[in-house]
């Protein structure tokens, strides 16, 4: 008896740059799903010390724009490094919003929420060395907790950072330093060290 039904045809093999296409993504997700962020640029927490200190010198020159001075270098301070950083991760092959970056930033968020939570309560009350030693500690716990998902040294970065918050709070009278320390001189040092490890 003769077979009139037609032969099924099988399935084309899956190509060979398919297969190993599948793999590397597989790996790549695997490897920002365990792994750090390590595009954070030097050459953007340099530049955003020097930004820093010049905020520091227009606080000192004209004390009446203090509070709104440090408000624009917080606005140009997170410009340059999500500028660099994300040009930095361009060259690298990966972008801003890998899962090891979302990590980051999902740990550095929330102390720098509270950070603005309490400068809107305490701004009434005139107390701006008290909100300026709130600003070093918990951008120092932003950094220190958020570093966990990235190379060793930022988590160092952020403990230096909540010291110079701590003297800060203790002794009202440095605040002004310490905001030059922290935010000029410790953005501008760690810059440096992580440009030189890690590149630019």
């Amino acid at each position: 008896m003769t077979d009139t039904q037609p032969r099924a045809i099988p399935p084309e093999p899956t190509s060979l740059h398919e297969h190993a296409a599948d793999n590397l993504r597989f790996i790549r997700e695997t490897m920002e799903s365990t792994g750090r962020f390590t595009e954070l640029s030097g050459l953007g927490y340099l530049l955003i010390g020097v930004s820093a200190a010049l905020a520091w010198l227009v606080s000192l020159l004209a004390p009446e724009l203090e509070l709104a001075t440090w408000f624009a270098e917080f606005v140009i301070a997170t410009v340059l490094g999500l500028w660099f950083t994300a040009r930095k991760a361009a060259g690298a092959g990966t972008t801003l919003w890998n899962r090891s970056a979302r990590k980051l930033l999902l740990a550095f968020s929330p102390p720098m929420a509270a950070g603005g939570l309490l400068t809107f309560v305490l701004y009434p009350t005139g107390n701006l060395a008290l909100i300026q030693g709130i600003w070093l500690s918990l951008y120092g716990v932003s950094v220190m907790t958020g570093g966990l998902f990235s190379v060793s040294i930022i988590p160092v970065m952020g403990m230096t950072f909540m010291a110079a918050g701590a003297i800060a709070l203790l002794w009202p009278d440095t605040t002004s330093w310490m905001m030059l320390l922290g935010f000029g001189g410790l953005h501008g040092l760690f810059g440096l060290l992580i440009w030189r490890r890690y590149g630019g």
